[in-house]
C-alpha cells in the first residue's frame, strides 16, 4: 500500500473541495478569533487571557491580537481581574455566544446534509475513521 499517494491525494481533494457555505460567515474570523470563541461558548466563558494562550497553543501576541478584534467585533469583553489588577478576565458577550451557537446550528445541519448523502453505512464507518485519527492524535502526544 503506497501510503504517501493516498496522503496525497486525500490533500489533493481536500485543497479543490469548495468551502461550505456555514465557512463563508466564519471566514472573517482568524483561526485563533475562531477557537478562542469557541473555548469560552463550550468550556468557560470566562477566563484569564493566559490560560486562553496556554489551553489554545496560541502565543500570547496572537491572543492579545485576536482578543482586541474579538472586542471590536462586540463578541467579547475584558475586565481586571478584582483581586490582581495584572490579570485580564475575558468574557463572551450574549452576541459572542449567540453568534458561536448559530454558526455551530448551521455546521451540524450542513454536516447532517452530508451524512444523509453519504448513507447509513459509509456515514457511521466515516465517523468511526475520524474517531480513530482523533485517538491515535491523542496517543501521540
Amino acid at each position: 500500500m503506497d501510503y504517501k499517494a493516498l496522503a496525497n491525494e486525500l490533500v489533493n481533494n481536500m485543497t479543490k473541495s469548495p468551502k461550505m457555505q456555514f465557512q463563508k460567515k466564519v471566514d472573517d474570523l482568524s483561526q485563533g478569533e475562531k477557537r478562542i470563541l469557541g473555548y469560552l461558548t463550550f468550556w468557560k466563558d470566562a477566563v484569564a487571557s493566559g490560560e486562553l494562550s496556554e489551553k489554545l497553543f496560541l502565543s500570547t501576541p496572537r491572543v492579545a491580537s485576536a482578543l482586541n478584534s474579538l472586542s471590536k467585533k462586540g463578541f467579547i469583553e475584558r475586565n481586571r481581574d478584582e483581586y490582581d489588577k495584572r490579570i485580564v478576565i475575558v468574557t463572551i458577550t450574549e452576541a459572542g455566544k449567540s453568534f458561536v451557537m448559530d454558526e455551530h446550528a448551521e455546521a451540524i445541519s450542513m454536516l447532517e446534509k452530508t451524512l444523509q448523502k453519504l448513507g447509513e453505512k459509509d456515514a457511521k464507518e466515516f465517523v468511526r475513521i475520524i474517531n480513530r485519527i482523533i485517538e491515535i492524535s491523542a496517543e501521540d502526544d
